[in-house]
């Protein structure tokens, strides 16, 4: 079920069987992914399924659906999934140089992976 006004992107699924569906904007990733450095959960990468959750719950937070610290409401979630990233649309595109773009769908995360013909890709972070 929608709590939402504006268009829901993100389906959270609780133990008890009822979904929320609720629109996680660029704002909510942001502040998840301060307060997982706060945190030391290391890079996106190594914290993606926390990331994508805490993301969800600032939002459930905003819209008054939940008063319970992170932990606690995570405890009562199943699932939390990005409804936009449908795997039937990934696919691998190569770029100008051959690099190739990666979208990993069963991340949850809506940004793909870049590959650099085996090296370490430098990050912006």
């Amino acid at each position: 079920m929608s709590n939402e006004t504006k268009t829901p992107n993100t389906r959270i699924t609780y133990l008890d069987g009822h979904t929320d569906e609720v629109c996680v904007t660029m704002w909510q990733r942001c502040q998840a992914e301060t307060h997982a450095k706060a945190k030391g959960w290391g890079s996106a990468l190594d914290a993606v399924v926390k990331l994508n959750a805490y993301a969800a719950y600032v939002r459930c937070r905003q819209l008054g659906s939940t008063t319970l610290p992170f932990e606690q409401w995570a405890d009562t979630v199943v699932s939390v999934v990005d409804t936009n990233n449908d795997p039937a649309d990934a696919e691998t595109a190569e770029t100008y140089s051959g690099d190739v773009l990666q979208y990993t769908a069963t991340s949850g995360d809506d940004a793909p992976d870049f590959l650099t013909n085996g090296t370490q890709a430098a990050s912006a972070n």
